[in-house]
């Protein structure tokens, strides 16, 4: 076996062997184990998420059987919380109306407002017109409340009449005015702006 080619293919056996062992030591056995550690930390979160979700549940429980007011407490809650997202008419809302660009807001005082900017008087929202006089145009906004226009020369709306913002109203000599009416009374915390009048019911 002193021959070249047997000693050489013996050399490369052995030393392939080596490598063989050596790379599955180094890198198969720890990805394997990483893996494993892997797999093993999914399982044991799902069990704290399992455990957790239990005694959430089981406490809830608990309280509602040990204080029988629990039940009573959250269903009012939930209640208040419903009916304060969707009531239609909620207390102390704020009531905005944006003022068409060819109106001047010249003053605001204890709810009155004077408008000036040519000579004629136009509707600050949509409605229908409720009531007119020799002077004043009364606009419906809905059930409990309306704007009337005073101060007027011409009326042009009639009873009845459903009105755009800024529809044609009546015509005004200087300035007219205009009044917010909630149930019948005047509101009288109304602040205006260039661009917006806002007030609170």
């Amino acid at each position: 076996m002193e021959f070249d080619g047997v000693k050489s293919v013996v050399c490369d056996a052995e030393e392939s062997d080596w490598l063989d062992v050596s790379y599955s030591e180094r890198y198969l056995e720890p990805q394997a184990a990483k893996c494993e550690t892997k797999r093993k930390a999914k399982f044991s979160r799902a069990w704290k998420v399992a455990i957790v979700a239990v005694l959430c549940v089981a406490i809830l429980s608990a309280m509602l059987f040990l204080d029988g007011d629990f039940k009573t407490s959250v269903f009012n809650a939930v209640k208040t919380a419903v009916s304060s997202v969707f009531d239609r008419a909620p207390q102390n809302a704020e009531n905005k109306i944006n003022i068409p660009c060819n109106l001047n807001l010249v003053d605001v005082n204890d709810g009155v407002m004077t408008f000036s900017g040519g000579r004629a008087a136009t509707s600050l929202t949509a409605g229908t017109v409720k009531e007119v006089t020799e002077n004043s145009v009364t606009v419906a906004l809905d059930e409990d409340t309306c704007i009337v226009y005073s101060q007027l020369t011409s009326v042009f709306a009639t009873v009845g009449d459903e009105v755009l913002q800024s529809g044609l109203l009546g015509k005004y000599e200087t300035q007219y005015t205009a009044t917010i009416l909630q149930n019948g009374e005047v509101v009288k915390q109304v602040v205006g702006s260039e661009t917006q009048l806002t007030w609170n019911v």
